[in-house]
């Protein structure tokens, strides 16, 4: 089920008037609304999802008490995303048969992830066990199960125990949570749709003119971008007319100086989920010598491109990114006297390149894809339309990403939740429905769904 199709609409609009019930059946109503929405992922997604559910709740009963617990169940969790994700790339010429054409479970990548912060963090003691139910909605709930925000349970299992104990919901979230749906569906129906054909006719094959590699790698930049922050702004925004506040996963990255602060504004929850559960356990910074430093570095950010895809593109691009946020490390003290827009502007050329590797269908792809972009004596068809108009088309979609980082300072969004007249209620509400009715000629699914 897609977020921005009407039958997303409807099952948002039952689950909106469930969660008034009282007396613990806002959260049973939730839970079940969850279940329906999974289930058309099908029959064999829903019943692994179920079992691996009940699997990892009944090893939280016994995960406090018993070392071994947790390290069989999140190698159990581990295997089961391996098989299922990373079979064909890992064991391409073993695996045959029917199984061997079995898709990924829908959101495989993600769910596990929040099932294994909520047994980690319960070993160590960050909160309290829960009933099934409960956990199982926390694992469930619709609008963060198919792409994120990962959420951590000390982030959403108090929100869930107000719904469940009958509590009332936050009506003065409404239109902020509207306002989230519009920009979302904005962002997907009419920036990542509409880029989508143009950037999978600029990578059938590798460029042969500098100009347009150039525009192949800026316009997929935007395009995931447009794509899977506005699936984040739909999931918090839906979230928050169900009364529940999920994490921010996107602060504008493209205005970031540096590969840090990239990845402190871009999938904000996968990457602190990496830095908590696997980089500061493996030593992260304070690892002894600096080769130990970058060996931890390169392997974890190998390890988040893997999560990624089953495509050796992933893990070099986590690999390249580990070896840029290194390589920033050591240039610092000489980076402190260059301009920040010029710092912003060859932090945009790295990150540009880097997503090329994310796109191509092979590493071969990317490395000649790469060449043309630096070559300047590349021959070729020039531009089908004039140079300035692409330039000034991605000044443009740059420009639009840095009026939307105007719109996340605290006074707009203070504004904001103070409107709540009917009149910008319906107005939203209606934009939103005109946006999901809109004909469409090709099928775009959201990016991260794959993952």
């Amino acid at each position: 089920m897609s977020f921005d199709s009407p039958v997303f609409l409807v099952l948002l609009v039952v689950s909106m008037a469930l969660v008034r019930l009282p007396a613990g059946g806002a959260g049973r109503a939730l839970l079940a609304a969850s279940a329906v929405f999974y289930a058309f992922a099908g029959l064999g997604d829903w019943l692994l999802f179920a079992a691996l559910i009940v699997v990892n709740w009944t090893a939280s009963l016994w995960v406090e008490r018993y070392r071994w617990v947790l390290p069989l169940t999140l190698a159990l969790d581990v295997a089961v995303l391996g098989i299922f994700k990373y079979r064909e790339m890992l064991l391409p010429h073993v695996l045959t048969g029917g199984f061997a054409r079995v898709a990924i479970p829908l959101g495989i990548s993600f769910y596990l992830f929040h099932i294994m912060s909520y047994l980690v963090d319960l070993r160590a003691g960050r909160f309290a066990r829960v009933g099934l139910g409960k956990f199982a909605l926390f694992v469930a709930f619709f609008p963060h199960l198919i792409a994120g925000p990962i959420v951590r349970a000390g982030q959403l299992m108090p929100q869930l125990e107000r719904l469940w104990k009958g509590r009332s919901v936050r009506h003065h979230l409404a239109v902020f949570g509207l306002a989230l749906c519009l920009l979302g569906l904005v962002k997907k129906i009419v920036f990542a749709n509409s880029l989508a054909p143009v950037v999978d006719d600029l990578f059938v094959a590798v460029p042969t003119n500098t100009g347009v590699a150039w525009a192949g790698a800026w316009l997929f930049g935007f395009q995931i971008y447009f794509d899977f922050s506005g699936y984040s702004d739909l999931a918090l925004g839906s979230a928050m007319l169900l009364g529940i506040r999920l994490p921010i996963n996107f602060r504008t990255p493209y205005l970031a100086v540096g590969p840090r602060e990239f990845w402190q504004r871009w999938h904000i929850s996968l990457s602190t989920w990496i830095r908590d559960y696997l980089y500061i356990p493996l030593g992260g910074s304070r690892a002894g010598s600096f080769v130990h430093q970058a060996v931890i570095l390169l392997g974890v950010m190998a390890l988040a491109g893997l999560w990624h895809g089953a495509n050796w593109t992933f893990v070099v691009w986590g690999a390249l990114w580990g070896l840029y946020i290194l390589l920033w490390r050591l240039g610092a003290p000489m980076l402190a006297h260059i301009p920040r827009v010029v710092l912003w502007g060859a932090n945009m050329v790295v990150v540009m390149v880097l997503w090329v590797f994310f796109r191509a269908p092979d590493i071969d792809f990317a490395l000649r894809y790469v060449a043309v972009m630096f070559t300047s004596g590349a021959t070729g068809t020039p531009f089908d339309q004039p140079a300035i108009m692409v330039v000034a088309g991605l000044a443009v979609l740059t420009g639009l990403h840095w009026l939307e980082s105007r719109t996340q300072n605290g006074r707009f969004l203070m504004a904001l939740r103070r409107v709540e007249h009917p009149v910008w209620l319906s107005t939203m509400a209606g934009l939103c429905i005109l946006l999901m009715l809109l004909p469409t000629y090709d099928i775009n699914p959201f990016i991260y769904f794959r993952f």
